[in-house]
């Protein structure tokens, strides 16, 4: 397997290990209103889509419901409806723009 190293990625890790900041870095970019800020791509009705600030390759997105929930299984029909649209949207997007080789997912 090719290792992948993103030394930009230093800041977020020591700022992480120092600070032990539980606050949720997607629930503070929502509630800023200020998505150039905080990365927000795109605003749908349950979810948004973000860049990564600290991304191992370019083109970093996460779909995030507006809800603040750890668990995929609890999310309603609804939210799960909207980030499928999401993700389907940015896909293409990336597609169209990026022309990638492939495309990873977390594993749930």
């Amino acid at each position: 397997m090719k290792k992948i190293w993103a030394p930009w990625r230093m800041e977020y890790i020591l700022k992480a290990i120092e600070e032990k900041d539980d606050s949720c870095f997607f629930c503070t970019g929502i509630e800023e209103k200020n998505d150039r800020k905080n990365l927000i791509l795109y605003r749908s009705s349950l979810a948004f889509v973000m860049l990564n600030r600290f991304p191992y390759n370019n083109g970093h997105l996460m779909v995030v419901p507006y809800r603040h929930n750890g668990d995929f299984l609890k999310l309603s029909r609804d939210e799960k409806a909207d980030l499928s649209d999401l993700l389907q949207l940015s896909v293409q997007v990336l597609i169209d723009l990026m022309q990638p080789e492939g495309f990873n997912s977390s594993r749930y």
